[in-house]
């Protein structure tokens, strides 16, 4: 087996996510961490004020 060969059996059994998925997981992840960055600098201004 040569390497254009092996290249080409990667190249097939590559699947793609569906985008729809992605943004979905990315707000799982995204909303809880930017609400947890939120409350933290809130609570270290508070304690420079």
């Amino acid at each position: 087996m040569n390497t254009t060969t092996m290249q080409h059996d990667a190249q097939e059994t590559v699947s793609r996510t569906p985008a729809f998925a992605v943004v979905l997981f990315w707000l799982f992840v995204g909303v809880p961490l930017s609400w947890g960055v939120w409350s933290t600098l809130q609570k270290a201004m508070a304690l420079f004020s």
